[in-house]
């Protein structure tokens, strides 16, 4: 079982199907199914994800905010968070709903066409059971990818903030 090196993150290089199912966790989560887990066997952060830049983007936010009439802290939060991260949770939450709202009414028509004795349309009913199947994986996918995210995000802006105190409280 290849450990990951110093410099290397598997989420870094992996592809788009990797991604969408977490399969650059794989090594680690077979390694940690067979020992218990030590800080040698995590790899290393993305430098997106380390407390320095985010502690350096979260002060430049608020230093900005702070050259407003009105300072807000949240507008320094939001302005944390990258469009491309709320257009992609937008989307996913998007994608759950949609899947969730067309499970029940694919069921529904599912059973219907089933229960029709007059009509039994066999390929009908394979295209709803086929609607059912995709609806389920978006469903499951979307809802992961937006759970992972905004608990990413929700770590990240608990990093800058807490590092944003402590560079008031030592400074002070």
């Amino acid at each position: 079982m290849a450990r990951p090196t110093e410099s290397q993150n598997p989420r870094d290089g992996a592809n788009w199907l990797s991604i969408m199912f977490f399969w650059w966790m794989n090594d680690v989560i077979k390694l940690g199914n067979d020992q218990p887990l030590t800080k040698k066997d995590l790899f290393p952060l993305l430098e997106h994800y380390k407390s320095e830049m985010l502690v350096k983007k979260a002060e430049k936010w608020w230093l900005k905010e702070l050259r407003s009439k009105t300072p807000h802290l949240w507008k320094a939060i939001a302005g944390l968070i990258p469009w491309k991260s709320y257009l992609m949770m937008l989307t996913l939450q998007t994608f759950r709903s949609v899947s969730f709202v067309s499970l029940p009414a694919c069921l529904w028509l599912l059973l219907k066409t089933l229960n029709d004795v007059s009509n039994s349309d066999m390929k009908l009913a394979f295209i709803y059971i086929a609607i059912l199947g995709m609806a389920s994986l978006i469903q499951a996918t979307s809802t992961q990818h937006y759970d992972y995210l905004t608990e990413l995000w929700g770590l990240k802006l608990k990093v800058a903030l807490i590092g944003l105190v402590y560079k008031k409280v030592t400074i002070n």
